[in-house]
């Protein structure tokens, strides 16, 4: 990752991006260069502009989304030509990974019949494109006999997202452009596609990183540029930028700007501390009683199971991780919770009540019981229609508030998170993802409910934003006494959160007891994000939808053949 530079695969310079009606740019006059063979990362806190640039590299951007300046890719200026010519240019030559990768796959199309049309971009002849396809899922860190036949929504978060970086790689393209290539995967194929992306670079290709985990920056990236409210604020060698992390051995790092001092000392305080659960002064009493799973069984329409037998009970302020390999059933049980997937047998008790297995089918109060905050949410909300009025409509609809109260309550829990009445007042197209992470969050704990899902809820956040999440979420479920369930493949995350946790695996519940312990027992087992599956109609993990819409405890399980 040394010697001299050769020439830039693609130049950006003076780059700025205005959206319409927006007070200020969201880049300002950004230059960039991105070699061949080399890995240059961009860093950077929540809405500072990282995902605008990356698509800015590209000639593109969001609807509404204006840029200037000069992109040259491979000397071509792609901002002066026409929307189709600016795709013939990039054709073959640029490829982009988006941070939400469902954006990228085609939902009625086969994996394996979309990787060969894209290699032949690239390769003459049906065998060629064939092995290039297998080729980029190995890459990838996929089986391809686990995913070819598979539609997208028949794959885990973790595996669309590295299906969408086969997509990328099967091009052959010499610039890569990946958003977050690592958010929502375990550590041990985190590091995989950091090893991947460096073998690519070592091969020639140009990277452009846009990332929030600062240990794969570190491990990769030749060069990092810190961006702050759409500005470049420092750049230069990554080693010398960022210096070795937290846990290894070597020279400290003096920033030379407060944004980059500011993303180092978040990283410090990750995991270094136990959070305690808080226990305000005369808490308010539950909304509801405890929310109880029985017997929860889920089959794809060739019966084959997709969950359960499950049976959990949450009671009130209890905090519950699930945990397994992708393509266990954790979302699936999860979403059966909400009604957002009707289970084939068993029910969702609410204080002893049984709930519709359908969410159509709940009443306002039922559908306020459990909510649900996706790992991707930027699909569950209405795209033209400013955030606020839409965090605000929960606590409206389901609880009754008046518009004001409702509001005014949604301001303070944004606040507490971090996002100002500036980002609340845009619709979710002009936010990023993390800041869409949390504006979901708002508007599942505006309905205090009797249980809260997060499906990898800080998968998309940077280091600050993260700590801010785990150190603040306690506090908003508080009122209400609202239970918590995790799904998480981040240990740090489980232990600052949760005080049980419960494994699945192929569906089945196999392990639960103290978090601490039952990570500590199964170690990397408990999060990964493994490529296993019982055969081609083993499910998706997760699927489409909307979110619907204390002291702490711990959850119990009954004992049943999946928990016994």
């Amino acid at each position: 990752m040394t010697g001299p530079s050769p020439a830039p695969l693609v130049e950006l310079a003076e780059i700025s991006a205005h959206a319409e009606g927006a007070p200020r740019p969201l880049l300002d006059k950004v230059g960039l260069a991105v070699p061949a063979g080399t890995v240059v990362a961009v860093v950077g806190p929540s809405g500072s502009g990282k995902t605008t640039l990356g698509l800015a590299a590209l000639g593109a951007s969001r609807a509404g989304v204006s840029l200037s300046g000069r992109v040259l890719l491979e000397g071509t200026d792609l901002l002066t030509l026409t929307p189709a010519a600016r795709r013939t240019a990039r054709a073959g030559r640029a490829a982009h990974v988006p941070q939400h990768p469902e954006s990228a796959l085609d939902p009625v199309r086969r994996a394996e019949g979309v990787l060969r049309e894209l290699a032949a971009l690239g390769h003459a002849g049906r065998a060629a494109r064939r092995a290039a396809a297998s080729q980029a899922l190995a890459a990838a860190g996929l089986d391809r006999a686990l995913v070819h036949r598979r539609f997208p929504h028949q794959l885990s978060g973790g595996q669309q997202q590295r299906l969408a970086l086969a997509s990328a790689l099967v091009t052959g393209a010499r610039l890569l452009v990946l958003d977050e290539p690592t958010s929502g995967l375990d550590p041990s194929l985190a590091q995989a596609v950091g090893r991947t992306v460096r073998a690519l670079a070592d091969a020639g290709t140009g990277v452009l990183l846009l990332s929030h985990d600062l240990p794969l920056v570190r491990r990769t990236a030749d060069r990092a540029l810190v961006l702050e409210h759409g500005r470049a604020v420092e750049y230069g060698p990554t080693a010398e930028l960022l210096g070795p992390g937290v846990r290894v051995a070597g020279p400290r790092v003096l920033a030379r700007h407060r944004a980059t001092r500011e993303l180092l000392a978040a990283e410090c305080r990750t995991g270094t501390a136990s959070r305690t659960a808080p226990v305000p002064e005369g808490p308010a009493a539950a909304r509801f009683g405890a929310v109880t799973a029985r017997d929860i069984v889920v089959r794809r329409r060739s019966a084959a199971l997709l969950a359960g037998p499950v049976s959990l009970t949450f009671p009130p302020g209890s905090r519950t991780a699930l945990l397994g390999p992708s393509g266990s059933g954790k979302t699936t049980f999860a979403r059966a919770l909400a009604g957002l997937t009707a289970p084939t047998s068993g029910e969702v008790r609410v204080d002893g009540v049984p709930l519709p297995a359908r969410i159509d089918r709940r009443t306002t109060a039922q559908r306020r019981a459990v909510q649900y905050v996706h790992q991707n949410s930027a699909d569950s909300f209405e795209r033209h229609r400013p955030m606020l009025d839409q965090l605000a409509a929960t606590a409206t609809l389901l609880r009754g508030l008046p518009g004001g109260q409702a509001q005014a309550e949604a301001v303070d829990m944004a606040a507490a998170l971090g996002l100002g009445a500036e980002q609340l007042d845009r619709t979710p197209d002009r936010l990023s993802g993390g800041q869409l992470q949390r504006c979901a969050l708002v508007r599942a704990l505006a309905a205090h409910p009797a249980l809260l899902v997060c499906d990898e809820v800080t998968s998309a956040l940077d280091t600050a934003s993260r700590e801010r999440v785990l150190d603040t979420l306690p506090y908003l479920l508080a009122p209400a006494a609202t239970a918590l369930l995790i799904i998480s493949h981040d240990p740090s995350a489980v232990r600052a959160l949760c005080t049980e946790a419960v494994v699945f695996d192929s569906g089945r519940c196999t392990r639960r007891g103290p978090a601490d312990e039952v990570l500590s027992l199964l170690g990397p087992e408990a999060t990964t994000e493994d490529t296993k599956a019982s055969g081609p109609d083993q499910p998706a993990d997760r699927g489409p939808g909307r979110s619907a819409g204390g002291p702490p405890g711990g959850a119990t399980v009954r004992p049943s053949p999946s928990c016994g």
